[in-house]
């Protein structure tokens, strides 16, 4: 987080719009880990590629075996972006997602975390009840290099509209 403490006093309230600036950053407690049998389940079941579904990817594919479908690491990041930063805001849902990009493959055995940085902020015009919070959330691999990466176009309740 930035070196402001948005935390509210007492621990089961929600952050509010005011209690958010651009800069703040919220990091996942915890890990997931993709394994093999995850994978190829996920795979199976919602993205049934052959370098997603078994080892033996066919030689054309530039993964060199098994890798993760996109969209569970964007799942699994999600998760974590979910208890790190919007579980613990007053969220109201979001009017959109940008800027979605992969930036490497995740390998069974990779243990994902993700953190979330308010890049914008602004009171809504149509709304005063609620503010509008752009955030950027990034899933990394155990290195701490990034595998993913989005924009989420956020919506957060207002403690003291106007």
């Amino acid at each position: 987080m930035s070196d402001r403490d948005p935390t509210p006093s007492n621990s089961d309230e929600q952050l509010a719009y005011e209690d958010l600036s651009v800069g703040d950053r919220f990091e996942s407690d915890r890990t997931v880990e993709l394994t093999r049998d995850s994978i190829v389940e996920f795979g199976r079941e919602y993205d049934p590629q052959p370098f997603h579904v078994g080892d033996d990817a066919p030689a054309a594919s530039p993964f060199d075996g098994l890798v993760a479908s996109g969209l569970h690491s964007f799942a699994a990041c999600n998760r974590l972006a979910t208890e790190a930063f919007f579980g613990r805001v007053a969220f109201l849902g979001g009017r959109g997602v940008d800027d979605l990009r992969w930036y490497r493959p995740v390998r069974p055995g990779d243990a994902l975390s993700a953190d979330v940085e308010v890049v914008e902020k602004r009171v809504s015009a149509s709304d005063p009840r609620r503010g509008y919070v752009d955030v950027d959330v990034t899933g990394r691999a155990p290195a701490g290099d990034r595998v993913l990466g989005w924009r989420v176009l956020g919506m957060i309740q207002r403690r003291d509209p106007e």
